[in-house]
């Protein structure tokens, strides 16, 4: 039985979809190992524990990795993407700004850009839900003003006008 617990806990080890050290994605999907006891590994990673280790509730770390011990908790934050943000550019004076580009980067970091249309207008698609974006407009004449968005439902209107000069 403590080989069958082994393997099982190298396999989803395995399972799990790891990117290189340099800040990528680590999937893990939700398993349970019934009486931990004895040594596992796989790769380069190992795993030693006893039968009824009272590690419920406590963190284990060792750089660049951590983990809580007990039970799967439940995840909260940013839900499925589907929603959109739009908006236009314009002038002090009201007119729409054509090929301004306009940035969306996320809590995490991660940018993304559109082109205004040639009436000022643009548009993000599959936007995730729950998250707090940083919108920003770049133009070779004209300068704006930031804005953050709390993204809930789909947003249209997100306009941007140029400071005076």
């Amino acid at each position: 039985m403590k080989k069958i617990n082994q393997f099982l806990f190298i396999l989803a080890v395995l399972a799990a979809s790891v990117a290189a050290q340099s800040g990528g994605t680590f999937t893990i999907t939700q398993s349970v190992v019934a009486s931990g006891g004895g040594q596992s590994s796989g790769g380069t990673f190992n795993v030693t524990g006893t039968n009824g280790q009272n590690v419920a509730g406590t963190n284990s770390t060792g750089a660049p990795f951590s983990l809580k011990g007990g039970f799967w908790q439940p995840t909260s934050g940013p839900t499925a993407a589907g929603v959109s943000v739009t908006g236009r550019v314009l002038t002090s004076d009201g007119r729409g700004l054509r090929i301004a580009t306009v940035s969306m980067t996320d809590q995490s970091g991660v940018t993304r850009t559109a082109r205004t249309s040639s009436f000022g207008y643009y548009r993000f698609e599959d936007v995730q839900v729950g998250g707090t974006y940083i919108l920003a407009v770049v133009s070779k004449r004209y300068q704006f003003a930031s804005q953050v968005l709390n993204v809930l439902d789909d947003l249209t209107d997100v306009d941007f006008v140029a400071e005076p000069l």
